[in-house]
């Protein structure tokens, strides 16, 4: 009972290292993570590499997972590079057994383990502004050795209790179980670190053998897309194919391990006994590795089918606005603002489509049902971003900017609801008829500018104009209103053309305001003008 709590107690202790380290290690980064992605995602080498160091650094291939599905989502990252990325991650995933096999086994890993603890804690609670952060990830680090000591003392006694020399043999059905048995591992643990730190303490202990220690690896490195399954259920066609890709890479490649097994362990022993290594930890890190790289190998050399073999299982499907919005990158906040920025930008310039249509080609109603479902969405979505992914000032303003963007949008979608009532009757009224062609015009370039991507153009843009209708209701209105006493015009009509040029200006307004907040170069730093009613 005894060696049995030693055991679960030091996966527990695994686990709880491992979540804080990780979460330490992703506020350390912070924006520098995103940066990374998008600065060396360029071909598929690239890709692959900065997969590999991103899960190497954050020590989380889920991680590394979501965030890619995030990227897909969001559109800074292209299908092709996000395959790149995730098989990457796979390779960058074996770091943690080649940390515990070349570290933790050589060390007395009580006197690292209780001083990191020890240091982590006090940066934590003293330093909270500044280094909370680091003592996460230090006192995650602490905890990740103390409990693989614990879990060795325990796996030490297994052989006691569970026999496993009933899976050991040349029988085929004996490998299928290890293999399910590494599958399940991953899946109960919820952490293919976890279950391949548990096999290689079995190992070095003596518990079992490096043939079925191999094995059980393989499974567990196949028992990782459980994850990426569950996460994609109900996500985007991005994060499906993302997936899909992630679990295709993983059967793969155990499949070639399991059907060259013995040849890649002669290599591995080849190699180690050339460099002189003893050690069964080293040994099955080295296997690990090995057989990811050859799965790196295979995929990239049938890439072109590799890809048609994703999108014929999740084909493509009419586009919705909330296809962008993924919850599994919720919790990784500057990915999520990203994927929710992208996404009201969509919506943004349906709306100036549907105003378009409206001012340019007189259509006086305009159904908008599409764009403020969008809107709803993505302000679901936001209020599920986890806050303390958000450890920056730049996170938080462009989070911000996010809300201030949806409001005027919002805003804009109202106003034009109500083009109806204003240009019925007024459309021919030789001031109105050049303001609607004026604002006409602005959106038309403005739509040109959207489809090439230029926000300070537009910003600029629609500021200019806006600042000038404001400036022209001002004048126009005391001037329309004077006509009614010098020159005796209809007052009805005079008020209505009036409340016309206001409604224009508040469409103008809002399609600034909204361009400005949607502007990612803030290059243009421009102050509101003060609307009235809007």
């Amino acid at each position: 009972m005894e060696t049995l709590g030693l055991v679960i107690g030091g996966i527990g202790l695994f686990l709880l290292g491992m979540h804080l380290m990780t979460d330490g290690l992703k506020s350390m980064a912070g924006n520098a993570l995103k940066d990374l992605l998008r600065k060396f995602t360029g071909g598929t080498f690239s890709s692959i590499l900065s997969g590999t160091f991103i899960t190497a650094l954050i020590q989380s291939s889920s991680a590394t997972t979501f965030m890619t599905i995030g990227f897909v989502s969001a559109g800074l990252l292209t299908f092709s590079q996000s395959i790149g990325v995730i098989i990457g991650a796979n390779v960058g995933s074996t770091s943690t057994g080649w940390i515990v096999s070349a570290i933790g086994f050589q060390v007395n890993m009580t006197a690292i383990a209780l001083p990191l603890i020890g240091i982590g804690v006090l940066l934590k609670f003293l330093f909270k502004n500044k280094f909370e952060p680091h003592g996460l990830a230090l006192a995650g680090f602490g905890l990740l050795f103390l409990g693989i000591d614990v879990l060795q003392n325990g796996m030490g006694n297994l052989p006691e209790f569970i026999d496993f020399n009933y899976l050991s043999g040349d029988q085929w059905w004996l490998t299928i179980v290890l293999v399910i048995v590494g599958i399940v591992m991953t899946v109960v643990l919820q952490s293919s670190s976890a279950a391949v730190v548990t096999t290689l303490t079995a190992l070095h202990t003596g518990a079992i053998d490096i043939h079925q220690a191999a094995v059980l690896v393989i499974g567990q490195n196949v028992g990782t897309t459980v994850k990426a399954f569950l996460a994609a259920i109900g996500g985007t066609i991005a994060a499906k194919r993302t997936a899909t890709a992630h679990i295709l890479f993983n059967l793969l490649t155990g499949v070639v391990a399991l059907i060259f097994l013995n040849g890649l362990l002669f290599i591995v022993f080849q190699l180690t006994g050339v460099m002189g290594i003893t050690d069964a930890a080293v040994t099955l890190a080295i296997f690990h590795t090995l057989f990811n790289i050859i799965g790196v190998v295979v995929v990239v050399s049938i890439l072109p089918l590799f890809k048609k073999m994703v999108k014929a299982i999740i084909p493509d499907r009419e586009e919705h606005f909330h296809q962008y919005l993924d919850q599994t990158v919720a919790s990784v906040g500057p990915v999520a603002i990203e994927a929710a920025k992208l996404t009201l930008t969509k919506v943004f310039t349906s709306v100036c489509n549907q105003a378009q249509k409206v001012l340019g080609e007189g259509q006086h109603t305009s159904d908008l049902a599409k764009e403020e479902k969008g809107l709803e969405e993505i302000q679901a979505f936001l209020s599920t971003i986890d806050k303390e992914s958000l450890s920056t000032e730049e996170q938080y303003e462009e989070h911000l900017a996010v809300i201030h963007a949806i409001d005027h949008t919002e805003r804009l979608i109202r106003a034009l609801k109500d083009a109806e009532q204003f240009l019925k009757g007024n459309g021919h009224h030789e001031k109105v008829t050049g303001l609607v062609k004026e604002m006409s015009d602005v959106l038309s370039v403005t739509m040109e500018k959207l489809h090439q991507n230029e926000w300070p153009e537009i910003e600029r843009l629609t500021e200019s104009h806006s600042l000038k209708m404001a400036e022209l209701r001002r004048q126009d209105r005391q001037k329309l209103f004077q006509s009614t006493i010098q020159e005796q015009t209809d007052i009805q009509g005079v008020i209505k053309i009036v409340q016309t040029i206001h409604w224009i200006d508040r469409l103008a307004y809002h399609l600034w305001r909204a361009s400005h907040h949607l502007n990612t170069d803030k290059e243009v730093h421009a102050k509101d003008h003060d609307p009235v009613n809007f």
